[in-house]
């Protein structure tokens, strides 16, 4: 197989390494706004930097996206029209139902598939299963470092100012398609519990500053027919971006080695 890596940051980079490893990849091409963060790469054996994915489109058999919403916007059609898998870890972008639903057209059209890994959160295969019944209740609660959520133009807006707080503080409360628009960089999490479960509209989100906290934390509370399930992961977040978690990365590899692999444990 081989594969086409759409940004070189924390969980990019992750990628690239894990697929070093990997003996069903047998080459990486990657691609960043900015070519000089592929440096970190230049290590890898299997790794080669392109310009555009566009490039080398008709060469590969996956593309993941880990850079923004906005590369989700601009490349996920492109990739599908082509028939081309892709993995997306900006899973955000799909709180546009009108992109969503092309992309799900396209991919129904031309025999290919998106793939949206668990990302920061346990208990997302419970919450699909319990999906296949009547959902009463989906929240998400995130609890994140101040330097998780800086220079959000949202919290700015609405004149939080971060570096003045002693104690956490409620600076969001809403529905999770709002969170994800609001916090494009940090609510991914949101947009997996909602894909997952009763949608973007009726999935409620409340999101959390804490000066005082060392880890992203999530709370998951899910009620229907089915009853009740509680989830709680505390993430270190990545040592070079504090609103990415370690665990987002990790999901991101177990999602491809599930693609390359026989055996898929979860389902």
């Amino acid at each position: 197989m081989k594969v086409c890596l759409i940004g070189c940051g924390f969980i990019g980079t992750t990628l690239a390494e894990a697929m070093e490893g990997l003996d069903e990849v047998e080459e990486v091409f990657v691609t960043d706004k900015s070519s000089e963060k592929s440096s970190d790469m230049s290590s890898f054996k299997k790794v080669r930097y392109v310009d555009d994915v566009l490039e080398v489109l008709d060469d590969v058999d996956l593309v993941i996206e880990a850079a923004s919403q906005q590369a989700v916007h601009q490349y996920a059609p492109l990739i599908l029209e082509k028939g081309r898998d892709i993995l997306v870890m900006s899973a955000g972008a799909f709180a546009d139902e009108a992109l969503l639903n092309k992309c799900r057209a396209l991919a129904k059209k031309n025999g290919c598939r998106v793939y949206i890994p668990t990302g920061a959160l346990f208990g997302i295969d419970g919450l699909g299963s319990a999906s296949m019944g009547v959902l009463n209740e989906v929240s998400l609660t995130s609890t994140k470092p101040t330097g998780a959520l800086k220079d959000n133009e949202y919290l700015k807006e609405k004149g939080f100012k971060l570096e003045e707080l002693r104690e956490a503080k409620v600076v969001f409360e809403g529905c999770a398609k709002d969170a994800v628009q609001n916090f494009p960089k940090t609510a991914n999490v949101a947009a997996v519990l909602s894909l997952a479960g009763i949608g973007f509209e009726k999935t409620k989100v409340k999101i959390i500053a804490d000066p005082n906290a060392k880890t992203n934390r999530h709370e998951v509370f899910v009620k229907g027919e089915f009853g009740e399930m509680k989830t709680e992961v505390e993430n270190i977040p990545s040592p070079t971006n504090p609103s990415t978690s370690v665990l987002a990365a990790l999901s991101a590899i177990s999602g491809v080695k599930k693609i390359t692999g026989a055996v898929w444990a979860g389902l």
